[in-house]
């Protein structure tokens, strides 16, 4: 046995013993995918380029190929990985969304999943073209009462899903269920990113403990959608001084 041989058996041998760091996890993880590889150095630019573990396993292929050293092949092994976790997950802790996207239904749903969440989450729900709900992508921070995601990365996402149409739900822990500034301008820009992408956007939903806040129901997505459709679209490009949702 090699010293290379040597290091992999005392990390199994720690994560047994389940005293691993972020970083160790996800080289033990590796191990699989790059069994002749030191994968520790792979592990830490993971890290510091999503920040959490569960950020890297929610990556998709695309994104986690930006990180020097991660090729299709083990961008891959990480994205089943991610999606095998967020299905258990789902499975044994929240309620699955509905099979088809039907708004008073939907509406039901979000107001019995959300409200029990304690931070602060953003979800996109992709929709095929015959209402089918066919996935769900979480955006979260370390923050418990803060959201950002780049305009680019939800462009890539819809690239990448080609869904017809979405729904997107986020959660008010402490507040009302009611859009704040940040929430308006979130939903023009995601308004902006369908229309370049002929994507149907269905709804913005906010769930607070006193209840649910619909943008379709409350007439709010149709102006919005009739005023940023794609002939307008060359004068209403900005998004923000930061060019980040919050």
């Amino acid at each position: 046995m090699g010293e290379h041989d040597g290091h992999r058996m005392r990390m199994l041998q720690r994560l047994e013993e389940g005293v691993l760091y972020d970083h160790e996890l996800l080289e033990v993880l590796l191990f699989n995918a790059l069994p002749r590889r030191n994968t520790n150095d792979l592990a830490h630019r993971l890290l510091a380029e999503f920040g959490t573990v569960r950020n890297v396993l929610d990556a998709t292929a695309t994104q986690l190929q930006r990180v020097q050293g991660i090729g299709p092949s083990v961008a891959s092994y990480l994205s089943v990985v991610g999606k095998i976790a967020s299905r258990v997950y789902l499975a044994e802790n929240e309620m699955s969304y509905p099979s088809v996207y039907e708004v008073d239904e939907f509406l039901s749903f979000a107001k019995q999943k959300y409200v029990k969440v304690q931070q602060e989450v953003l979800d996109f729900y992709f929709m095929e073209s015959d209402g089918r709900l066919c996935g769900c992508k979480r955006f979260s921070q370390e923050s418990l009462f803060r959201v950002k995601i780049k305009p680019e990365d939800v462009s890539q996402l819809f690239s990448e899903m080609q869904p017809s149409g979405i729904v997107v739900v986020h959660n008010h822990p402490l507040g009302k269920a009611e859009p704040s500034k940040k929430d308006e301008e979130m939903t023009t820009q995601v308004q902006l990113l369908c229309s370049v992408q002929n994507i149907i956007f269905c709804d913005h939903v906010i769930v607070a403990k006193d209840g649910a806040y619909s943008y379709y129901r409350s007439g709010k997505l149709k102006g919005i959608s009739k005023t940023y459709s794609v002939p307008n679209l060359l004068s209403k490009t900005e998004y923000g001084e930061e060019g980040e949702y919050e």
